[in-house]
């Protein structure tokens, strides 16, 4: 059972690992490529420090670690956390499932005249919790630390395991990589070439670009990966 992996290669790995763990073969296949940004910290205090993800934290030098683990920390996903720990972050408050929950417990739990946050951030990213805590009166230090670039195609090793109808099913994370992957299918004339082919997505949001479209559709009861790699074994049993 070949199944095709669309996160960027930062990420890969973990996944086609995780996919021959259950005996499956997973086909490295990104549709975008995750881009350091130059930065600074700005030289404020803050009362926290706010991820949305891993890639958030893997952007930061050494020497600006330093001045940011002793701050309690608020992330999205237990992958992010695990990375915290990992670079020595030791007060994890918020291990939120998505940036909608992160967003309504920063609001609740915080205090707006405690000082400002500090949100490491990609340059597009989805939720406007930035925006929401500016409206709550919170003093945000927004730092865009990295940007997701959209690649412009498909490899030949790709495009063939899609037109000789071997792909079993396409992982999809987050519904901007839905909507490149689509792009990209239509872009080398392979639209016709995937009904056969299961797309197995994080959550209703990833998967809103794919309706009306036809294609076999599955959406993982939680939005993590393991819950979107049970959804796979299952349909492999």
């Amino acid at each position: 059972m070949k199944i095709l992996v669309t996160r960027p290669e930062i990420d890969q790995q973990q996944t086609i690992k995780a996919l021959e763990t259950l005996g499956l073969e997973g086909i490295a296949s990104p549709v975008m490529e995750i881009v350091p940004l130059p930065f600074s910290l700005p030289d404020d205090i803050w009362q926290a420090l706010v991820v949305t993800s891993r890639n958030g934290l893997r952007m930061v030098a050494v020497d600006q670690l330093e001045r940011l683990k002793g701050l309690p920390l608020y992330c999205v996903g237990n992958r992010t956390a695990d990375l915290a720990r990992a670079l020595g972050f030791a007060k994890i408050v918020v291990i939120a499932p998505n940036v909608a929950v992160l967003k309504r417990r920063l609001i609740a739990e915080m205090d707006p005249q405690k000082g400002g946050i500090l949100y490491l951030a990609g340059k597009v990213r989805s939720g406007a919790l930035d925006a929401a805590l500016l409206a709550h009166g919170f003093s945000i230090s927004l730092c865009e630390v990295y940007e997701s670039r959209p690649l412009t195609g498909f490899s030949a090793a790709v495009c063939e395991i899609i037109r000789s109808g071997q792909l079993d099913g396409i992982l999809l994370y987050s519904q901007r990589s839905c909507r490149l992957f689509l792009s990209l299918v239509e872009k080398t004339g392979l639209s016709e070439h995937l009904h056969s082919a299961i797309f197995y997505c994080l959550s209703p949001a990833v998967a809103l670009p794919l309706e009306r479209l036809g294609y076999p559709l599955v959406v993982a009861e939680a939005p993590n990966e393991r819950s979107l790699l049970a959804c796979v074994q299952n349909g492999h049993n």
